[in-house]
């Protein structure tokens, strides 16, 4: 995980040429003290983009970024940059970045509207390439984006699949292949899961990687390196290995928990630790965090992380990891929470020795809202 030097003391964003807003984080819990912090980012009920360092979240612009609860995705840039990505009102791409030159924020629009449905998914993933976006356009085709450093205005995404393939505003995961080469998968109309990679010639190579049939189309999708997860129409969780070889690869879908375990079409989060095991989340029906681990080399059922009823059932999650812990973010119950996982050992099932840190929040901040996380 890169950490990220950003600079949260105070915020000046600008919105535009004229709009500007102080933001000033809560000190951080003591909890939190000795280890590398996690900024959240959700688009409000107002449709202003919320951050969340160490405390409650506070606007980030002065205006709407996205339709209320966007789907919005966080990730790291060039020398301690960030940068946040969602489909605005119009269809089009939107960006917040900040510059390693001040603590500023600046919005930005790249590419043409209408390109996508307003507040639809996407996702962002750092390499040493650049910064790639994945987001499925109106088209039903995947579009991308590539910004080799900082994140500027341009020709705009492009669709990198056939149309048709996906439902418009679809769940995405986006990864990477061990060239650094990115990548991206989702489930498709057709009821699979697909994956779609950069080859090393610079081409875009479209693979099925599971049954027609098996998942809602567009349902949540979570990948971290080359392991992806997705939720099936029954409610299983199943697991697919990228093992990156020639292609077509034979890939295979692997049930992780059986049926019922998972709301169907649920958003999940995956994190991995860089000396260690994954780990899965998903708000369960009982509306607590659930997580899976393959800590001692086989995936274990998932076990709740949280008490009951912090979470609407199926709600996205964001998930990171520093050092020998992960920390994990959802807005529930009108009120944004951050979970604190040790590294898992064992035995199952999971002691996961969780720790639950609710912190006030805004009106603006609903049970539900899309989040993503990032490393500071």
């Amino acid at each position: 995980m890169i950490r990220i030097r950003a600079r949260w003391p105070r915020v000046a964003v600008a919105v535009g040429a004229a709009s500007t807003l102080a933001v000033t984080p809560v000190a951080a819990p003591a909890a939190y003290a000795a280890v590398p912090q996690p900024v959240g980012v959700t688009v409000g009920a107002d449709g202003r983009l919320h951050l969340a360092t160490t405390g409650a979240p506070t606007p980030a612009t002065g205006t709407p970024f996205a339709p209320p609860g966007a789907g919005v995705t966080i990730t790291p840039g060039p020398d301690g940059t960030l940068a946040v990505f969602a489909i605005g009102t119009h269809g089009g791409l939107v960006a917040a970045r900040t510059s390693a030159a001040s603590s500023g924020i600046t919005v930005l629009q790249d590419g043409p509207t209408g390109l996508a449905p307003p507040g639809g998914h996407l996702d962002a993933i750092t390499t040493t390439n650049g910064i790639h976006v994945f987001f499925t356009g109106n088209d039903g085709a995947l579009h991308t984006v590539t910004y080799p450093r900082f994140v500027t205005p341009g020709a705009g995404p492009r669709p990198v699949t056939a149309a048709g393939l996906a439902p418009p505003g679809a769940a995405v995961a986006a990864t990477r292949q061990p060239d650094n080469n990115p990548g991206a998968a989702f489930v498709g109309v057709d009821g699979a899961l697909h994956t779609v990679w950069r080859t090393t010639g610079g081409a875009w190579a479209t693979v099925p990687a599971g049954p027609p049939q098996l998942a809602p189309a567009g349902g949540g999708v979570a990948a971290t390196g080359l392991d992806t997860f997705f939720t099936g129409l029954d409610g299983a969780l199943w697991y697919v290995r990228l093992t990156a070889g020639p292609l077509p690869d034979p890939w295979t879908a692997v049930a992780v928990a059986g049926a019922g375990t998972v709301p169907a079409g649920a958003h999940l989060a995956a994190a991995h630790f860089p000396t260690g095991p994954a780990v899965v989340l998903f708000a369960g029906h009982d509306g607590a965090i659930h997580a899976t681990t393959n800590a001692g080399g086989t995936w274990r059922p998932p076990s709740g992380t949280t008490a009951p009823g912090v979470a609407r059932p199926g709600a996205p999650v964001a998930a990171t990891i520093t050092g020998d812990q992960l920390l994990a973010d959802w807005c529930g119950n009108s009120m944004w929470f951050r979970l604190r996982i040790p590294k898992p050992r064992g035995p199952h099932p999971e002691p996961w020795n969780a720790t639950t840190f609710p912190f006030p929040s805004l009106p603006t901040i609903r049970a539900g809202l899309n989040v993503s996380a990032a490393l500071i």
